[in-house]
């Protein structure tokens, strides 16, 4: 199927898939894509406000999700499912002192519309992690 956006258009065949050897973007995958880059994006322009503080960046983002057997057709099982919760890990060089950094971080995220919607609908975790 090929999506269309206001800007571009891409393929999906699946909305997830379980199959390892699978080399398809799914759904999930593009959601959980444009979560991390979003934080991401969001840590890099508030830094290059304040003058580029942020020297190295990347993220992992993990997610919970509930009642996959569902997804699968398994006899039987048919409760909807849904995410529960994502964890993204967030590693920053960064020359900043701790407070300097929590207070940075923190203030960061205010400005990520994708953040800002999902913390109300859903358990949303992120971790920052300074790298020396």
């Amino acid at each position: 199927m090929k999506i269309f956006t206001s800007k571009s258009s891409f393929q999906i065949e699946k909305q997830i898939s379980f199959d390892l050897e699978n080399k398809q973007i799914t759904s999930l995958e593009y959601f959980a894509g444009s979560v991390l880059s979003s934080i991401i994006l969001t840590l890099l322009e508030q830094s290059k406000k304040r003058g580029s503080i942020i020297e190295e960046i990347e993220g992992v983002l993990n997610l919970s999700l509930e009642n996959p057997l569902s997804l699968v057709g398994v006899k039987g099982y048919d409760e909807e499912p849904f995410i529960r919760n994502i964890t993204v890990t967030v590693f920053l060089f960064v020359d900043l002192e701790d407070n300097d950094f929590d207070e940075f971080t923190f203030n960061a995220l205010k400005n990520s519309p994708i953040y800002n919607t999902l913390k109300r609908s859903m358990g949303l975790e992120i971790i920052f992690k300074k790298l020396i």
